[in-house]
């Protein structure tokens, strides 16, 4: 199982890292809350990208292989 790893964003660190998604797989809103399954980002690998109405962001994300 890959090391995966739940990070809580600032909307200034969540702007970064979705700036750099070339790759969503998948796009699901519910309830005011936004997820983007996204892969191979450049930094983090694949991520999880969640946001909600209020501005509160979280970032699931699994590892890149070469730095296990």
């Amino acid at each position: 199982m890959k090391d995966i790893k739940i990070t809580p964003l600032t909307v200034q660190q969540y702007v970064d890292i979705s700036d750099k998604i070339y790759d969503e797989v998948e796009r699901v809103e519910h309830g005011g809350i936004l997820a983007a399954k996204c892969s191979n980002h450049p930094e983090y690998g694949n991520i999880i990208l969640i946001s909600s109405s209020s501005g509160d962001c979280l970032m699931v994300h699994s590892y890149p292989t070469a730095q296990l």
